[in-house]
């Protein structure tokens, strides 16, 4: 009985040389390192200023996609695809991209003290 590693394999290798690639690109983006450290940080702040950013501009974005570096407007309009195309032709790495909607409120919580 074959193991699932060589039904897998298998499988693969049925596949055109197209699909193999893609297959390769996958693992590969798999074995990058998750950001730790001082970078994990870096990216916790920027995404801290960003959320503060969409808070301070939500009235004249409202219903509008935008893509925020930190709290440096990148790119926005009505169509996410476009928004995000044109952070990554801006050399943005990994954009963060956010719809600006209507400020949600916290659900109550009840309880004892």
């Amino acid at each position: 009985m074959a193991s699932n590693f060589e039904k897998v394999i298998e499988s693969i290798q049925q596949l055109p040389p197209i699909e193999q690639e893609k297959v390769l690109h996958w693992l590969e983006e798999k074995r990058k390192p998750r950001p730790t450290g001082e970078n994990w940080n870096e990216r916790v702040e920027k995404f801290h200023s960003a959320m503060r950013w969409i808070d301070e501009h939500r009235a004249e974005f409202l219903g509008k996609w935008v893509c925020l570096d930190g709290d440096k407007l990148i790119s926005y309009g009505e169509d996410a695809k476009k928004v995000y195309s044109e952070a990554k032709a801006k050399g943005i790495e990994i954009p963060f991209i956010e719809q600006v909607r209507e400020e949600e409120t916290a659900p109550f919580w009840g309880g004892w003290n």
